[in-house]
């Protein structure tokens, strides 16, 4: 058994049950969610001061405490402040991975597995969840192992199943998925494929799109039983997080004091980086100059950027906004004031996204200028691995 027909057990096996979110009362040791008639949406103002207060009911390290003895008297609304509070821990990260979680899948995702490859599983995923309890799949993957040790029906699996589905009921409350007013909330960007494999929904494509301040992925589904045709999903706690790791303050010049092996560039900035010595047969490099470029540039009008003669052994990049006659394009334009062509490794992280995955070049050659053009949303490059070119 794989686990790819894990959910398809769960889906047998358990429900959730947990009192309505219309039974919440205004008072202090309550989670104020009067405003919502229908749904159970997140308010971070109001959460961070009932999961920080030791007296409240919601207080965070005494729901995590009950979440990890898999105490079913929790409530929806107790569960609901656990997984969103999860967004103002200092800890918060919601495209978390880690080498347990990856060791753990491989080894479950055998053809055979045997009571020694799932104890081995399970000791793995104790350390993941310990470093991220909200993390939905986790407890999915610890089921599945938990049943291969101790067998179906077990306490030890049905505890992890409750946490799984609970996690799925919370975020099943947020919302019913039909629009912007309406769309499910995540905390965890990969929530989103649990939640809609959980109620056999399969997307066919992804898209970001913004609403009153607010990032939303929009899911076009597969013909299902339900008759749903797209998903609303609510990722702005995601976005923001993102926004906040890798921003760089518009009037900020960044620079490195130390050579440096490779560097990332935002959307709209303007780098000036200067070899320095080969270590490994590749160059390390100094960030002379690091600050803001906010204009569209056209991919024809491009050698204004550049002075003639820069300074010795520089490289000039602009990563921009540009356009491709009247197509939008993001545009890396760069002019290199070295002696000797070079090659070089370039990553691209897409936008709502906090993964570089390569993507390929032509080089840079002395004197000349050069222009990279992506059609995608892109928020930023990787510059890396700079060598002479063979």
């Amino acid at each position: 058994m794989r686990i790819k027909y894990l959910l398809a057990v769960l889906l047998l096996m358990l429900s959730f049950s947990a009192k309505s979110q219309n039974d919440n009362v205004g008072n202090a040791d309550n989670y104020d969610t009067t405003q919502y008639s229908r749904y159970l949406v997140p308010d971070y103002e109001i959460l961070a001061k009932v999961i920080n207060d030791p007296t409240s009911n919601y207080y965070y390290p005494t729901l995590l405490k009950r979440f990890s003895e898999a105490d079913t008297s929790l409530s929806l609304e107790e569960i609901h402040c656990l997984y969103y509070g999860y967004v103002l821990q200092d800890d918060y990260n919601p495209y978390v991975s880690s080498t347990e979680e990856d060791e753990a899948r491989k080894i479950l995702n055998q053809e055979e597995v045997s009571v020694k490859d799932a104890e081995k599983a399970i000791k793995l995923l104790d350390k993941a969840v310990e470093k991220t309890p909200m993390h939905m799949r986790l407890y999915m993957y610890r089921y599945f192992a938990k049943t291969v040790v101790y067998g179906e029906g077990s306490k030890e699996s049905e505890a992890d199943a409750y946490r799984y589905v609970a996690l799925v009921s919370v975020i099943s409350a947020s919302g019913d998925g039909y629009g912007y007013e309406t769309a499910l909330h995540v905390c965890i960007v990969s929530h989103s494929y649990s939640v809609m494999s959980y109620y056999g929904l399969d997307p066919t494509s992804q898209s970001l799109q913004m609403d009153n301040g607010r990032s939303f992925d929009v899911f076009t589904l597969e013909e299902n039983e339900m008759g749903r045709e797209q998903l609303y999903v609510d990722v702005t706690p995601c976005l923001s997080y993102l926004s906040k790791r890798f921003a760089i303050d518009d009037d900020e010049e960044s620079v490195s004091d130390k050579p440096v092996e490779e560097y990332d560039i935002s959307l709209g900035r303007k780098v000036t980086v200067k070899m320095d010595k080969k270590s490994k047969g590749k160059y390390l490099f100094r960030v002379l100059s690091d600050v803001p470029f906010k204009d569209t540039v056209d991919y024809k009008d491009t050698d204004r950027l550049f002075e003639e003669k820069g300074e010795k052994n520089t490289i000039v990049f602009y990563f921009v906004n540009g356009k491709m006659g009247d197509n939008p394009a993001v545009l890396l334009i760069m002019k290199s004031y070295c002696k000797k062509a070079m090659s070089y490794d370039t990553f691209i992280r897409m936008t709502g996204n906090a993964t570089f995955n390569p993507t390929s070049n032509d080089g840079i050659f002395p004197g000349a200028r050069g222009v990279e053009i992506w059609r995608d949303p892109i928020a930023a490059i990787r510059l890396s691995g700079f060598r002479p070119m063979k």
